[in-house]
Formats: C-alpha cells, sequence, structure tokens
C-alpha cells in the first residue's frame, strides 16, 4: 500500500472545466493497489445543521472509472456537473487489502465518520466559461505537411541564391542552397491535396541570411530567395481555395546578427537605439568562434552557443510592440492561419500572454503552437498555446518502434505518462 504514490492537484490536467458545465478530476495511485475510488462532490455551500447544531456537507458519491495505467500508476477520472457551478470535492480510496483513505486538501488520512465529516475537500471556486481552454475546432482535423522552403521544389529560377546547386547534386547541408522557394509549393499544390493533407506548416521564410532562415533579418519581408509578398498572397489563397490552412514559423526568440537592429549595436554600443533590445552584458559585443554555430567568451546572450542568433529581451516594451506588429501584420495582410513558435519556452509568460491575446483578437479560431520539447503545462494551462510541438510523444514512438531503443511496455508508459501530463481538448 503506497500512500505515496497518491497524488491529485486542483486547477490543473487533474481537475478542469473540460466543457461548459462538465468538470473533469483525476486522481493518481499506485499501480494494481486500488479496489476502487469514490468521489464525494457537490456545492460547497450546500450544508445542512445536525442535531448538535453543526454543520453537515451535503455531498454526492460517484465511482471513479480507471482511465489509464503504468508500470507504476494508475490514473482515474470522472466528469461531473454541478448545478450552480460551484465545487469541492474528495476522494474515498478503498486498496485492495481492504483499508480505505480519505485524501483532500489537507489530508491523507483514514476512513471514519470522524474525519469524512471534517474533510476539507479541493475546490473549484466557480466554472468561469473564459478560463476554459479551448482549442479551434478545424486543428483537430488538420494533418499538417511540414516545408522547408529551400527544400521542397525549385519552380523559379530567376530568384536562385548566388552558389544555387543542381537540384540533387550534393548531399544537402546547412550552407548549401538548391533554390526552393513559394513558387515550388504553389506548383505542387495538387500533389499535396492528393496526399489528403489540409494544413502546411512553413519552416521559416522571412528575410534571412542562412539557408534555413532562422537567423531573421527582416519579419515584414518574404526572403527574395523565396519569392514576394504578392507570391505569397497567392500561394494562401490558393491553397485556401484548397481547404489548406497555412501556418508560419515565428522566431521571436533572437534575431540574426544580419538584421538593421543588431548591425546598430554592433556599430554604436552602448549608445545604439536596440541596445536594450538585447540581452547585452558587456559592451563592446564581441566573442570568439569556434565554428558556424559555437562560440565562447560572448558579451551578449544568445540561442544556444551561435554568435550569430543574439536573443531578443521580450521584456522590454519596445521589442514587444515590434514583435506584436509582426504576428499582426501576417494574418491582417496575408490571412495565415497559425503560428508556429521557434523556441517558445526560453520566451517570458507576460510576452506569451499578450501574443495569445493579439492573435486571437483578429482571429478567434487562430492557433498558436509552441516549441517545447519538455513537458509544457505550463504554457498550456492557461492562454499562451493552443498546443505544442509535441516531442516527447514522437520520441517515444520513435524509441519503441523506429528504434528499439525502449520495449512495448516502455514506450505505452511513456505515451501514457505524457498524455496524462495534459487536459483534453474540446
Amino acid at each position: 500500500m503506497n500512500l505515496a504514490a497518491l497524488y491529485h492537484r486542483p486547477d490543473s490536467e487533474m481537475a478542469y472545466l473540460v466543457k461548459k458545465d462538465d468538470f473533469q478530476i483525476r486522481l493518481r495511485t499506485g499501480t494494481n493497489e486500488v479496489e476502487n475510488v469514490i468521489l464525494y462532490y457537490g456545492d460547497p455551500y450546500d450544508v445542512t445543521i445536525n442535531d448538535k447544531k453543526k454543520q453537515i456537507w451535503e455531498y454526492q458519491v460517484q465511482e471513479m472509472n480507471l482511465q489509464a495505467s503504468t508500470s507504476l500508476y494508475d490514473y482515474w477520472q470522472l466528469n461531473v456537473s454541478v448545478p450552480l457551478k460551484r465545487l469541492q470535492y474528495f476522494f474515498k480510496i478503498k486498496f485492495r487489502n481492504g483499508k480505505e483513505f480519505l485524501y483532500d486538501d489537507r489530508h491523507i488520512w483514514s476512513y471514519s465518520k470522524t474525519h469524512l465529516e471534517n474533510s476539507s475537500g479541493f475546490r473549484m471556486p466557480y466554472f468561469h466559461e473564459i478560463d476554459r481552454i479551448k482549442t479551434p475546432d478545424w486543428v483537430k482535423k488538420t494533418v499538417w505537411y511540414q516545408i522547408f522552403p529551400e527544400r521542397f521544389a525549385n519552380g523559379d529560377h530567376s530568384i536562385d541564391p548566388k552558389g544555387t546547386l543542381p537540384w540533387g547534386s550534393e548531399k544537402p547541408s546547412r550552407t548549401n542552397f538548391f533554390g526552393g522557394d513559394l513558387q515550388g509549393v504553389i506548383d505542387h499544390l495538387d500533389y499535396l491535396e492528393d496526399l489528403g493533407i489540409n494544413g502546411i506548416y512553413f519552416c521559416p521564410i522571412f528575410a534571412a541570411h542562412s539557408n534555413h532562415k532562422y537567423d531573421t533579418i527582416d519579419y515584414f519581408n518574404i526572403d527574395p530567395a523565396f519569392g514576394s509578398k504578392e507570391k505569397f498572397k497567392e500561394l494562401v489563397d490558393k491553397a485556401h481555395e484548397r481547404g489548406i490552412k497555412i501556418m508560419l514559423d515565428a522566431v521571436f526568440n533572437h534575431m540574426g546578427d544580419f538584421s538593421m537592429q543588431w548591425q546598430d549595436v554592433i556599430k554604436n554600443g552602448v549608445k545604439s537605439r536596440f541596445a536594450e533590445w538585447f540581452h547585452i552584458n558587456k559592451f563592446p559585443v564581441s566573442y570568439d568562434e569556434i565554428s558556424l554555430e559555437q562560440a565562447e567568451n560572448l558579451t551578449y546572450e544568445v540561442f544556444a552557443k551561435t554568435p550569430h542568433m543574439p536573443k531578443l529581451n521580450t521584456a522590454n516594451p519596445e521589442v514587444q510592440d515590434y514583435l506584436l506588429e509582426i504576428a499582426r501584420y501576417w494574418i491582417e495582410q496575408f490571412d495565415i492561419d497559425a503560428w508556429r513558435l521557434d523556441v517558445a519556452n526560453e520566451i517570458d509568460h507576460h510576452f506569451w500572454k499578450k501574443f495569445y491575446r493579439e492573435t486571437h483578437k483578429l482571429k478567434s479560431d487562430f492557433y498558436v503552437v509552441g516549441e517545447v520539447w519538455h513537458s509544457a503545462q505550463s504554457w498550456l494551462d492557461q492562454a499562451e498555446f493552443d498546443g505544442v510541438m509535441n516531442y516527447p510523444f514522437t520520441d517515444a514512438i520513435i524509441d519503441g518502434i523506429i528504434l528499439n531503443k525502449i520495449n512495448i511496455t516502455e514506450m505505452m508508459d511513456a505515451l501514457i505518462n505524457n498524455l496524462m501530463k495534459y487536459r483534453d481538448q474540446n
């Protein structure tokens, strides 16, 4: 009997409003240790006075369902509703050895009439519909196709960057170019539609120095090697005619070192009007380069350890306004449907809350998905992201089925553990 395995956290993925009047509650227990779980629940203000003039809470009881199991834990779940949208609840847990315990907001103690009458329930003070996490319906039916524009198809040789190689002539690298562009995507929309996809997720398409474009120079312009704004609008319109949604990649954690802002910092140092746009520890900015993406003795913060991607200070109001203008611009002018947020976990929550409000103000069913390589509850349990790039889910499948690094039981444990970290999306 492992009492330490008992776990519940209110106002989280373990207790939340899943539909307008439907509240979902989860409880974790040790695997195969518990015979059943009874939920005691009701309005906290539903009380009566007994013959000893003591207030007694009027509750309902319902047995919880065993929802999922791993090698270590069982997960129990139940959806409940209450008329006045106020909820108090606690659990009665019957172990297989016959012992019974009550688990409430303050105690894990043995079941008795006295403990039952003196339990302090977990609370959801009110079911606020505005706080309910809602995912756009269209996303649940979308099959995304990711396009790295430089490597998809070359549809317009007139805009090939200098040194463009014949398609497939050598192994792709981080420094060579093959001339992929937006026209190449337009030329293959019928092919993409035939595949059955209905969403295109573009890696960055804005002006940048590299072939991958994660070192943005200008967020308001399409990279000239990919095409023009007019060409992008044509792509969006033709995709939408086919029922295909468009998601762009927003690289807001950092900029490229060829950007006007960073070049001004290099030129003017502490007197630059952009000096506070970045995390600079010492002027003049400098570093000792080890390789293209590795440096030491950096005097400023960067993405990873590459000196060519200085980190933006998103706590700076000027930076916030600049990035939010970018976010609005591509929605208002080109009718994109979603933003994918690069290195989203390294940007402050304060900024993402603003970003979410601004984008959804323009389109109520807009989709925001963040790149987070680890547990992402803190972004998904509030209005910051609608979803995340679920790498732990993907890695578990790859490790279990493709690479055979883990067995099927270990793979299922990883998948269930990941699933139980998040709310059901409705």
